[in-house]
């Protein structure tokens, strides 16, 4: 299962939806990357991988402030569908693979 890549999401928040893009690194069940929504680009390298699940954790800039985001999902073939758990509430997040 190839995980690597860049993908273009869509981010369901609830402050409205959101067009960005997310860059996944696997090496050794490890997970590194960087998310960028329309307020910047946020890194992570705490992220994890097992199998074709993925899961990682982030700080991301929003209108009302800084916060953590813990993002979890599935990829399949080229698509990729998710969830990031936010302080005030969760967000959807699918995308498709674009390199």
């Amino acid at each position: 299962m190839q995980i690597s890549g860049k993908y273009s999401v869509t981010v369901d928040t609830p402050m409205g939806v959101q067009e960005g893009s997310l860059i996944l690194k696997a090496e050794n069940g490890a997970l590194s990357g960087t998310l960028t929504n329309p307020k910047g680009s946020f890194s992570f390298s705490n992220g994890t991988v097992q199998g074709n699940e993925i899961a990682f954790t982030t700080k991301i800039k929003t209108p009302m402030g800084r916060f953590k985001a813990k993002v979890s999902g599935i990829i399949e073939d080229d698509t990729f569908e998710g969830t990031a758990k936010l302080p005030l509430g969760s967000a959807d997040i699918k995308g498709t693979r674009t390199n």
